[in-house]
């Protein structure tokens, strides 16, 4: 019989773990991986809440109708107490306006087609046609608003086939100062 003999296999006495390894387990922690997901969700609703702020918020986000094409002051800005207070329209719309719940008369109403002079629309930088406003003076139902937070609507209507019953309404708010 032979035998055949191997030779022992030497055993090699422990030595230090791997490197690499080492020091990738240090790295990765879950205290580390909890913190950087932490910080990745508060720079994401950093990146949302810097969007809304540009936006102004909510309030200001409610769509406009397409028919309406500005309204002035602009949703939630400021304006001086007597400056002009309206909206340019689509082509094919009219409109009246309202202020604080008030409707404005049709005769205080200023709409650069029709008015003329040294106090019309288009004399003191109001240019555009089919423009509504109102602006508050001496001799009208509002002479000034008082400051702080105002409401100002739009009624509007197609001039060929719609009549003022059937007017549409967009509010908006400003502050006046």
């Amino acid at each position: 019989m032979s035998t055949s003999t191997r030779p022992p296999v030497r055993q090699l006495p422990p030595g230090p773990p791997a490197r690499r390894r080492d020091r990738l387990q240090g790295l990765v922690t879950r205290r580390r991986l909890v913190s950087s997901l932490a910080l990745a969700v508060a720079a994401a609703l950093l990146v949302v809440g810097l969007q809304e702020s540009q936006d102004g918020g909510v309030e200001l986000r409610r769509s406009r109708p397409a028919s309406v094409l500005r309204v002035f002051p602009s949703e939630g800005s400021s304006s001086l107490r007597q400056e002009p207070i309206g909206a340019q329209l689509a082509d094919e719309y009219t409109g009246e306006l309202e202020v604080d719940g008030r409707p404005i008369p049709l005769d205080q109403l200023e709409r650069p087609e029709s008015a003329a002079g040294d106090n019309a629309p288009a004399a003191r930088g109001l240019t555009g046609l089919n423009q509504v406003s109102f602006t508050p003076g001496p001799g009208k139902d509002i002479v000034s608003l008082e400051p702080g937070r105002h409401t100002a609507r739009i009624l509007f209507w197609r001039r060929a086939d719609q009549t003022r019953d059937q007017a549409a309404a967009y509010p908006w708010e400003f502050t006046a100062s």
